[in-house]
């Protein structure tokens, strides 16, 4: 789970001082951001990642549009904030169980399996199946087992965490612009650069 909070871009603490990886810059147009970006492929600057979040498309016009379709994918990485894995719980959710279901349902199938063999049970021996039949039943509720287990694993997630995100959310309705950074392993983020792009605020979200 992520806790976001703000950092004033003139308060005298140095961005240096701040053990975060994810942050979330805020800007009132499209411009600033692929000038902050042009910056970063200027300066050859290395990020874990880096993503421009566009406002809900009521509030795009239709030159910030054609802007940001001639920018995408060659200048930054863009992608809608319901898309956003640690802006949307729900989705967050989601992915959490299908990774979890890709190794505990193969687990659970061979589980299943050498329960069975060691148990010798004939359990559905009124089927008329044999050990090899026996087993394989067993190797599909031990799937079955694991994918109620993905399910259970995934309910750690709090999907009712908008109180938490809602000035975020309130930030993209509005028609503000949002850049997400990550920095890379051992490194910073580029803040001497970030303070000098004019942008409104920035948001850390911590683990």
């Amino acid at each position: 789970m992520y806790v976001s909070y703000f950092i004033n871009l003139n308060n005298t603490q140095t961005f240096e001082d701040l053990n975060l990886t994810k942050s979330i810059v805020i800007f009132e147009d499209i411009d600033k951001c692929i000038k902050l970006f042009d910056v970063f492929k200027e300066k050859s600057v290395m990020l874990s990642e880096a993503i421009l979040i566009p406002p809900i498309s009521e509030k795009i016009s239709s030159d910030e549009t054609e802007l940001l379709n001639a920018k995408a994918n060659i200048l930054f990485k863009s992608q809608n904030f319901e898309d956003i894995r640690i802006l949307n719980p729900k989705l967050d959710r989601k992915i959490r169980q299908q990774d979890m279901s890709r190794w505990l349902m193969p687990f659970g199938f061979i589980a299943g399996i050498a329960f069975s063999n060691m148990t010798n049970l004939s359990t559905f021996s009124f089927l008329g199946l044999n050990n090899i039949g026996e087993s394989l039943i067993g190797g599909l509720l031990g799937m079955g087992s694991g994918y109620l287990g993905s399910i259970v694993s995934s309910a750690s997630i709090n999907i009712n965490r908008n109180k938490e995100l809602r000035s975020i959310i309130n930030f993209n309705k509005e028609g503000k612009w949002l850049v997400l950074l990550e920095n890379q392993i051992g490194a910073e983020l580029p803040w001497a650069l970030i303070k000098k792009s004019e942008a409104k605020d920035i948001i850390f979200l911590e683990g």
